[in-house]
């Protein structure tokens, strides 16, 4: 047998000599765009290429309106105080995801309810979304995880039933289709995130759309310190004109803007993503082949209704078992070692996760017993999540998935290296 590379062997690909395709991708065309910006002086507050981005980035999703700012936790927060969400709300959530998903809720006083996610698709248990609706709750925000889609048919339903507001986050998610329509247009308002390791990014940035104009008008005013857009300003603004506001009625707000720099980039990035995510779909379909005849890798399950894939990562499923008895984290470093690319854990969950700890801020959070005790994320029990993360999960940078075929190769020998050296581990 070939000698693993974590034990000192040689790995299945050299990356000095057979480098990864770089992340970000940019080329001229974003030093002009950056330069166009330097020269005009006009840095920020809504520029010519914010206009551009937002107008093109509308008609890429399909919705109406698309506003950029700050970052996609900031556009999650935006997203909650525009549809009213308050104190006494609760917003349900699944309980595998980036800890701002829930930190967002905190901000607006409103009751982060974790719930448990599917054990194949990593996204938000609907049956679980269903038990967890009480009188006091007001929104869901199912979260498209890695390379899967949250069942937003069925999310969709359970909202018209009760009455609740969906807030898509769609910081995995650019440019992915659940039924043909793009993801972040089928809630009522989808947030992005641009942070770098997004497979569109700004550095940093996000957004939110919306095709409700009483929302899209709360947003804006809520990213721009509170000034408010006059009703013929979203008109103006599919249009790539100017905003102008209404000096008399405001919102109380702060500052969460884009800069011209990272809009101008954001134009470019929008341009390539669609060839983008194609060649990163046919490659982990590909792939997500090639893992059904390894023994105790999993694919993601892929649904019928998503009619184009987005990757953030390519997350793919472990079970210790078939790898006799090999610990998933032995597992995920000697993958790393074979390939030269971190392979990672999911999210921790959020009743566990160091980085979400609301009792750290008494001065903040506690509003009142009954709150201080209802936004403790260790009362949720999450069997799902905690299996996923500590036993089952591998997560490979989604620009593995931007090679070629012999790339989609090399990884799955790799796995295959590992499989039958299990017992040297």
């Amino acid at each position: 047998m070939t000698k693993l590379a974590v034990l000192g062997g040689s790995p299945v690909r050299d990356t000095k000599v057979n480098p990864w395709p770089k992340w970000p991708v940019w080329d001229e065309k974003e030093e002009k765009a950056i330069l166009e910006v330097l020269n005009s002086g006009v840095w920020s507050y809504n520029g010519p290429k914010e206009l551009e981005f937002n107008k093109s980035f509308a008609e890429f999703t399909g919705a109406k309106y698309a506003i950029a700012a700050a970052n996609g936790t900031v556009t999650l927060q935006m997203a909650l105080e525009a549809c009213g969400i308050g104190i006494g709300d609760e917003v349900i959530l699944p309980g595998l995801t980036w800890q701002a998903t829930a930190a967002t809720i905190l901000d607006v006083n409103a009751t982060p309810v974790l719930v448990d996610v599917c054990e194949d698709t990593w996204c938000i248990d609907t049956k679980e979304v269903e038990k967890a609706i009480t009188p006091r709750t007001k929104a869901i925000i199912p979260v498209h995880l890695y390379g899967s889609f949250a069942d937003m048919d069925e999310i969709m339903r359970i909202a018209k039933k009760h009455n609740l507001w969906v807030i898509e986050d769609c910081a995995h998610k650019h440019g992915g289709e659940w039924n043909g329509k793009k993801a972040g247009s089928i809630g009522d308002i989808g947030s992005f995130s641009y942070q770098l390791s997004k497979h569109l990014t700004a550095g940093e940035g996000g957004s939110v759309i919306t095709s409700n104009f009483e929302l899209y008008e709360k947003l804006d005013a809520l990213r721009n310190c509170g000034r408010r857009p006059e009703p013929e300003s979203a008109s103006k603004a599919d249009k790539g004109e100017g905003v102008y506001f209404d000096a008399g009625n405001f919102y109380q707000s702060g500052n969460y803007r884009i800069t011209e720099f990272q809009a101008a980039i954001l134009v470019e990035g929008l341009k390539r993503l669609p060839a983008q995510n194609k060649v990163r779909d046919e490659n982990g379909i590909y792939l997500s082949s090639l893992l059904e005849s390894i023994p105790g890798v999993m694919p993601m399950r892929r649904d019928k209704r998503e009619t184009k894939e987005a990757y953030f990562n390519f997350a793919f499923r472990y079970n210790q078992a078939e790898f006799k008895g090999l610990p998933v984290q032995k597992f995920r470093a000697a993958l790393t070692a074979e390939l030269g690319i971190e392979v990672g854990a999911s999210y921790t969950p959020l009743n566990k996760c160091s980085l979400y700890v609301p009792h750290t801020k008494p001065a903040r959070h506690k509003l009142s017993e009954e709150y201080w005790a209802a936004i403790n994320p260790e009362r949720f029990e999450l069997p799902v999540c905690d299996k996923i993360h500590y036993e089952g999960s591998a997560c490979i940078h989604h620009k593995i998935l931007m090679g070629t075929k012999a790339d989609m190769d090399l990884v799955a020998a790799s796995i295959r290296k590992v499989y039958d050296n299990a017992e040297n581990l």
